[in-house]
């Protein structure tokens, strides 16, 4: 069973500037003390009445909260820079691993999160830039032969063709500008 399915975890947001995590809560965890409190604390300081968007006549207005929950900007409390949600599986590493540090942000900008539900993990994270590397060649190894086996079908057999052959060249590129970024060979 989902280890997040019996009780609520934070997240991990990341400061890659200050190289510091701070857990946030929940959207749902949220909801509930709006639900309880009738009352929004908005990022900007001013309170606003909500008690009412629980009703099923108000669905729309409690679409509406729960999008503006799940878009809030996350500030650095040292720098105030913004932050960057990595998810409930996260586990910094020292202040002082530098290395450890950009691989992260590494991970982070070609899209790899650390969020899951809780059972498989989080999988494979690299520990050096040898291994990143590798990761980094593995991974466009495999978009380039996902791109390979969209080419190979037709617009019959699979109508959203165009979109998951651009959707993995964006990854291939990101990808390709990370190793270039980290100064890897790229072929």
């Amino acid at each position: 069973m989902c280890r997040y399915a019996r009780k609520t975890y934070k997240s991990h947001y990341i400061c890659f500037k200050c190289r510091k995590s701070f857990k946030q809560t929940d959207t749902d965890d949220i909801l509930s003390r709006i639900k309880k409190d009738k009352i929004y604390h908005q990022p900007d300081g001013t309170i606003r009445n909500v008690g009412d968007v629980f009703t099923k006549a108000k669905k729309e207005e409690l679409d509406t909260l729960t999008e503006e929950i799940n878009s809030r900007q996350i500030k650095c409390p040292e720098c105030g820079n913004l932050m960057a949600d990595l998810g409930r599986d996260f586990k910094a590493p020292k202040k002082t691993a530098v290395k450890e540090w950009n691989i992260i942000e590494g991970l982070f900008k070609i899209g790899k999160c650390f969020h899951s539900c809780g059972c498989d993990g989080i999988g494979y994270i690299p520990q050096n830039p040898k291994d990143y590397e590798q990761y980094l060649r593995n991974a466009l190894q495999e978009y380039e032969n996902y791109i390979i086996s969209g080419q190979n079908k037709t617009g019959e057999e699979f109508p959203d063709r165009r979109e998951y052959i651009n959707f993995w060249a964006e990854k291939i590129s990101s990808i390709k500008a990370e190793m270039i970024l980290q100064k890897f060979v790229v072929t």
